[in-house]
This record gives structure tokens, C-alpha cells and sequence, in this order.
């Protein structure tokens, strides 16, 4: 016969006073958002949430945060928020992971960044009014996004890291293709929209020619591109535009790249942007070391894209939990989104819908 246990009284009342005090501290101190062990409660999650809001109000912002009543604050709103708060976290995540070093002129220049990017509708800072707590949150979070950004970036343009970017998207490499180098003087605005006029080809090409005359061959192509072209797409990396099969460019550019000689700088080129000076570095079925420099191109230009993929990557690995009043955390992602039908709460006491 199984012998039954005694459990006394008190313990009982030992494990019910147990319990109702740690669910006494949960709901005197919920959280907001949690990424591993820092956790933003949510009391200070509604005190930067209305900081936030009273500082964006000066740039004329503030009806966006709110519904048509005026009232309240949309879940938009807080879910968004809240990504900005996970993305900063997210980051210094990987840069612990990484072992990288946040200085104290990484932070000087997020507070300059930050100062600059909070101004009002006369183009003053204000970033000084919110919270230093606030503030700080901000600086630390987005130095790491910076130098984290920066160390994914430079890893992805070793040869390592090319070569992988070589190998998931070689069928696009199948063809030929065409590598090109430019230097672009603007006739007029360059706005696709506005056909230049002959006065302004007509400045364009004498200061087209003023500018071939510095070349060297194509020896200093790409100091003189990263001086002189207009194009600041591609004039930050010497003029090198992505390695591109036929018809990627406009017709007289197209034709030049596919036609002139290659390793020398060609005659002005007219297109409907103003005039060109064309270098084209190889052409045909290319291998990955002729294809090496526009895959550096690549990663720049899609540089916000890849640091995303990285912080969906740390995500996956991190403890994530949200507020369910204010978004739900969708891990494919590491995106928080605005939850459906969400009951109505209190943020600094207007109703968060």
C-alpha cells in the first residue's frame, strides 16, 4: 500500500505566500521589452516614450504617433519604438560576441550623429531634452550599431567573405558581363525628368574635358573619380560601378562599355544625365578574381541590408521577450510588429491602443 505523504499547513501557506509575491513583483514591475539579461521595464518604457513624443511633437511629428482622436497612442507607434530599442541591444549583443571595443569617440560620434538627427522644425537640436538616462541608452546603442556595422561590413569584404558572396549568387555570373569604372558631370540638375538643355551640355562637356585632361591613363582613374564625378553613387569607390550584363545601362553608355577597348579611358560619352569618361576593366565570362572589386561594390551599396541579416542572426541566438500590449516579436525576422487588437493600456497616462 503507497504511503501517503504529509504536507503540512504551513508549508502550504509558505508556497501560496511564494506565489503571490512573485506575481505581487511581475505586475508591480512588468517589462516592457527583454533581450537577454538588460530588460526595459515598463515604466521606463513609458517615460521615453513620452519624452520621445514631446521632443518629436517640436518638428511638427506628433499627429503621427496618435490616432485620428488625438488621444491615444497608436501600437505603430510603440511597436516601432520598441524595434528601435531591440536593434540597439541587438548590437551591443554582437559586439560583445565579437569582442569589439565601443570608445569614447565611438560614443562622441553617436551623440553627434543623435544631436543631429533630433532637430526641430527650425533645425535646432534637441536631443538635450530628453532624459539623460534616455540619452545615454541612445548613445551607447547606436556607437555599437556603428562599430558593429562597420566590423560586418569589413568581414564581408575580405576575400573570405567575397568568396562566400561569390559562391551563393555565381548564377549570376553565368553570363557575360561587363566591369566599368566612370567619371559623370551632371548637365543641369540630372534629373531624369528634365531634358538638359544645349547651354548645359555644352558646360558639361567643356568640364568633362577639363577633367580628362588630369587623367594619366587610368592610372589615377579612380582618385580622379572620387574627386571629380558626380555620380555619389559609385564616386566613393573610385567610379566603380557593379560588374552588369547587357542593357544594364543606358544606350550610349551601354554601347561604349560594350564596345571600347578595354584598360582605356574612352571619349566623352552623352547620355541623357550630361557626359562620361568610361574605363572598362574586363568584359566577358568573368572568374571571381576579375569580379572581386564589384562584389566590394555590392556589399557597399547593400551595406544596411547585410548588418540586418546579422542582427537577425544574433536575434536567433538571444532571449527575446516583448509586452504583448505592445508588440509581438517575430523571430524570421527580429522585427517586432504591432499586435492585432491589442487592449487598451496607459503610457504616461494617455490610453496605448
Amino acid at each position: 500500500m503507497k504511503k501517503t505523504r504529509n504536507i503540512s499547513i504551513a508549508a502550504i501557506l509558505l508556497a501560496l505566500v511564494l506565489s503571490l509575491l512573485g506575481t505581487s513583483c511581475s505586475a508591480v514591475n512588468p517589462t516592457a521589452l527583454t533581450v537577454n539579461q538588460w530588460t526595459l521595464s515598463d515604466s521606463e518604457f513609458q517615460s521615453q516614450i513620452e519624452a520621445f513624443s514631446k521632443v518629436y511633437s517640436t518638428s511638427g511629428g506628433a499627429s503621427q504617433l496618435k490616432s485620428p482622436d488625438g488621444n491615444s497612442w497608436a501600437t505603430s507607434y510603440t511597436s516601432a519604438f520598441l524595434n528601435d530599442q531591440l536593434n540597439l541591444q541587438l548590437a551591443q549583443v554582437g559586439i560583445e560576441e565579437r569582442g569589439l571595443e565601443v570608445t569614447d569617440a565611438d560614443r562622441a560620434s553617436a551623440k553627434a550623429l543623435l544631436e543631429e538627427n533630433f532637430t526641430n522644425g527650425s533645425g535646432t537640436s534637441v536631443f538635450g531634452e530628453l532624459p539623460m538616462s534616455y540619452q545615454q541608452t541612445l548613445i551607447d546603442g547606436v556607437a555599437a550599431q556603428n562599430v558593429l556595422g562597420a566590423a560586418v561590413i569589413a568581414e564581408a569584404q575580405t576575400d573570405e567573405g567575397l568568396r562566400k558572396l561569390y559562391e551563393s549568387t555565381k548564377d549570376q555570373y553565368q553570363d557575360d558581363l561587363v566591369c566599368a569604372s566612370h567619371i559623370l558631370v551632371l548637365a543641369g540638375t540630372g534629373s531624369s525628368n528634365a531634358v538638359p538643355t544645349d547651354a548645359q551640355y555644352a558646360t558639361a562637356l567643356t568640364s568633362i574635358k577639363e577633367t580628362q585632361a588630369q587623367l594619366r591613363g587610368a592610372s589615377n582613374f579612380a582618385a580622379v573619380a572620387s574627386a571629380k564625378s558626380q555620380d555619389t553613387g559609385s564616386s566613393a569607390a573610385g567610379g566603380a560601378l557593379p560588374c552588369s550584363p547587357k542593357g544594364t545601362f543606358v544606350t550610349e553608355f551601354d554601347n561604349a562599355a560594350w564596345n571600347q577597348p578595354i584598360g582605356v579611358v574612352g571619349e566623352p560619352v552623352k547620355t541623357k544625365f550630361g557626359y562620361h569618361l568610361i574605363l572598362v576593366t574586363a568584359r566577358g565570362q568573368l572568374t571571381f578574381e576579375q569580379l572581386k572589386d564589384s562584389l566590394k561594390q555590392s556589399v557597399a551599396e547593400n551595406a544596411d541590408a547585410i548588418v540586418s541579416a546579422e542582427l537577425v542572426r544574433i536575434a536567433a541566438t538571444a532571449t527575446i521577450s516583448v509586452n504583448l500590449r505592445y508588440g509581438l516579436f517575430d523571430a524570421t525576422t527580429a522585427k517586432i510588429t504591432a499586435p492585432s487588437g491589442a487592449t487598451p493600456t496607459t503610457v504616461a497616462g494617455l490610453p496605448l491602443q
